[in-house]
């Protein structure tokens, strides 16, 4: 399927993993442990470059980011996290995969660059189960001896769906884990309404950042099926330390946001909500996660009815 630019879980892995804190917490979790004790991953940094082209931008969307080794800070990996936005299981990963390391590699080469090794992460967050890919599994009517002289594609392969809530809410970023937890349990919104309060009990009374939190909150209501009554209704039972941060988030999008009852990915009334969202002080990168917009179209909106 090809990549939507407007698509609202490929916005929110990217936002999740965007800060440093955040994807260091993750890949602690979810790399295998002789892998992170090679690296440092307290100085993990968030690259701005992509290493995606045209070719495989029907794909992947990525984040790139670079970690020093623990044996020496001067020597560092990349570590890409290839969040795929296909709808189904896609057998040919792997070949994507590949091509995108040694485009990258290549690319590396003509620019007279260092060459640094990948460690690339394939991030699922589909509904249909899928097991680690193989390529090997693309030639099974091959002898072994021929399949001896198939490239090796090393990989972390992360199915959302196979990790379980213990292990997400034992993650030592708090966001982190109930971004997570929120994501792996969109499709199932009865599910959801069961894991709610534990995602948000783990909360302390300080919220760190408060838009991402907002993020979540916007995101979960965005993507599930809960009606506001249910919604009201499961919110008085979360604690009182988070209670009023899920409260006020919610009222400033269904009420003032004028979407009562609906759900908020509807394609109607979007130059209102903008507008009604910007009164009430939400932050851009919100209104645009809201309306499904453009941070620079919400920008065009504003600008337009100034006038």
């Amino acid at each position: 399927m090809p990549k939507n630019k407007h698509n609202i879980h490929d916005k929110f892995v990217r936002e999740a993993f965007s800060d440093p804190k955040r994807a260091a917490a993750s890949f602690r979790t979810i790399l295998p442990k002789v892998l992170v004790d090679q690296l440092q991953l307290d100085q993990l940094a968030v690259l701005k470059e992509s290493y995606i082209d045209i070719e495989l931008n029907e794909f992947f969307s990525d984040l790139v980011f670079e970690v020093p080794i623990l044996k020496d800070a001067a020597v560092k990996v990349d570590v890409v996290l290839l969040f795929e936005h296909k709808s189904v299981p896609d057998k040919h990963v792997l070949i994507q995969v590949g091509y995108y390391m040694f485009a990258h590699y290549f690319k590396a080469i003509k620019n007279k660059e260092n060459l640094k090794p990948i460690i690339p992460i394939i991030y699922y967050q589909g509904k249909r189960k899928w097991n680690a890919p193989q390529l090997s599994s693309l030639f099974k009517s091959y002898h072994v001896e021929i399949k001896t002289y198939l490239p090796e594609i090393k990989h972390v392969f992360v199915a959302l769906h196979s990790l379980s809530d213990e292990v997400l809410l034992a993650m030592r970023n708090d966001l982190m884990a109930a971004a997570m937890v929120t994501q792996k349990w969109k499709n199932k919104p009865d599910v959801l309404l069961e894991e709610f309060v534990k995602v948000f009990s783990i909360f302390a009374e300080e919220i760190d950042d408060r838009n991402f939190f907002n993020t979540i909150v916007v995101y979960m209501l965005r993507t599930t099926e809960l009606k506001p009554d249910s919604v009201e209704k499961l919110i008085e039972s979360i604690p009182p330390n988070v209670k009023e941060n899920i409260m006020t988030t919610y009222n400033q999008i269904i009420q003032k946001g004028k979407i009562e009852g609906e759900q908020l990915g509807i394609q109607k009334g979007k130059i209102e909500v903008v507008l009604n969202a910007n009164q009430q002080g939400l932050p851009l990168d919100m209104i645009a996660n809201i309306t499904e917009l453009d941070v620079k179209e919400v920008k065009n909106i504003l600008e337009e009815h100034r006038k």
